[in-house]
């Protein structure tokens, strides 16, 4: 596709994804993550940890469940994995909350503890689109994608979403329909593509118009 007809400026909001670990939570960080919450189940001995997964996966994003989880992580006997797991839950129950510099502390906990953990850099790569921070939201999509992301289709939606803001409008373009091949017939991928086809009629038609004027 030519660079010529590509839109300048969009005025459509591009939606938030975010997965969450084992299961996985799709966001418009306003849409689709409080439609369709899902958490992992963290199995262990404190009953606080079995209620912060509860709280999430019922989507729940008040102050007790993140007081319920803040408690489930100070249990002394948590595994390394408990700990992922809950972070990863705390972390999405504050992208909820808006409250994303939060969200990034628990996820870059995550991959400090294990580096190569997809779902962790996806959720970060989300927290930091929802920031406007477009350039490291790509790279940690990349990342995830990289490290084989439950859901690549995700991930691709939202690394175009963040080409987009940066202008990338051929890679957003490339990625929006990456995510639709993954995933035929989904929605937001689908109605995003349709935005750029209709951008490139409206430029033909424009461009056509100006000519036969001359």
């Amino acid at each position: 596709m030519s660079r010529a007809w590509l839109p300048r400026r969009f005025s459509i909001a591009i939606p938030v994804f975010a997965a969450l670990i084992m299961g996985v939570a799709f966001a418009d960080l306003a849409f689709a993550q409080r439609t369709d919450p899902s958490a992992v189940t963290v199995v262990g001995r404190d009953p606080n940890a079995r209620r912060c997964s509860d709280q999430v996966m019922r989507g729940q994003i008040t102050d007790e469940t993140v007081a319920i989880c803040d408690e489930a992580l100070q249990y002394r006997h948590l595994t390394q994995a408990a700990e992922i797991q809950l972070r990863i839950n705390r972390g999405v129950t504050h992208m909820r909350r808006q409250e994303n510099e939060l969200a990034l502390v628990d996820f870059d906990a995550v991959i400090a503890l294990q580096p190569r953990h997809p779902e962790a850099q996806v959720n970060r790569g989300a927290a930091l689109l929802q920031l406007h921070r477009y350039g490291p939201a790509i790279a940690s999509f990349t990342e995830a994608l990289g490290l084989g992301v439950q859901e690549p289709y995700k991930a691709y939606f939202n690394r175009g979403a963040a080409r987009e803001a940066l202008g990338d409008y051929r890679g957003a373009y490339e990625d929006y329909n990456t995510a639709l091949e993954i995933y035929p017939d989904w929605g937001p991928a689908n109605a995003e593509l349709q935005r750029f086809a209709r951008q490139r009629r409206q430029h033909l038609e424009a461009s056509q118009s100006a000519t036969s004027r001359q």
